[in-house]
């Protein structure tokens, strides 16, 4: 089992249940309020309907954490958790396939926009609580740090193929480009229906050429990319 990575001082203040009834109990309050971040966004639903969703009394909610800000730290653990371990499987599913570069950067790729487009709805929820809660922004911050190591480390196997004298820069850039790209594709961090209507084949394969040029190409033929 993959251990998670995030750090213990931001854990978010949940009294463990002791019994598994409560557990199994307190696992169905979880499941709810993200499905309902997923439907309605973190402002669109109360712990009302959370109870009503998971059919737990409040008392047993409160009995856990003391407000909805705690249960939403509660589910974005969770919720990060069960990320960090879908991306360290695709590091060990991409490792044992043991691509060329190029390959690699269009598998790469193509896992980053699967794992977004999976994950959009939850994300901007949290991201819209983030303006108000920092311990939600300071996860956000975590998990998204997590994405670009693995994001590196896959490329920088692939070292001596990368032309650039800073490997680690370069490999960095990609991410940036590649992420904000398909961000801004899915939606993410962005408003409402603002997500992008182009087709997600094209982009991913523009993305992929983009950055196998950047890594592998001459200097003076390499797209020029400024990061922000």
């Amino acid at each position: 089992m993959v251990k998670s990575r995030r750090s213990v001082q931001s854990a978010p203040s949940v009294r463990a249940p002791k019994q598994d009834r409560s557990r199994a109990s307190f696992e169905r309050v979880l499941d709810a309020a993200a499905k309902l971040m997923v439907e309605r966004g973190y402002a669109g639903f109360t712990l009302g309907d959370v109870v009503k969703r998971a059919k737990v009394s409040i008392g047993s909610i409160y009995g856990r954490v003391d407000s909805k800000d705690e249960l939403i730290r509660a589910v974005q653990q969770r919720v990060m958790a069960r990320m960090e371990l879908e991306q360290a499987d695709m590091v060990t599913r991409l490792r044992r396939r043991a691509l060329t570069l190029p390959d690699l950067i269009s598998a790469i790729v193509k896992e980053l926009a699967s794992f977004l487009q999976e994950n959009a709805a939850v994300l901007n929820s949290f991201i819209e609580r983030a303006r108000a809660d920092n311990v939600v922004m300071l996860f956000g911050r975590q998990a998204y740090g997590h994405t670009l190591l693995d994001f590196k480390l896959l490329l920088l196997e692939r070292r001596s193929e990368i032309r650039p004298a800073d490997a680690d820069h370069a490999a960095e850039v990609c991410f940036d480009v590649v992420y904000s790209a398909l961000a801004r594709h899915f939606g993410v961090g962005s408003i409402p229906g603002s997500a992008s209507q182009g087709d997600l084949d094209t982009l991913i394969a523009d993305l992929s050429a983009v950055c196998l040029a950047y890594l592998t190409g001459p200097q003076s033929a390499r797209p020029h990319i400024t990061r922000k």
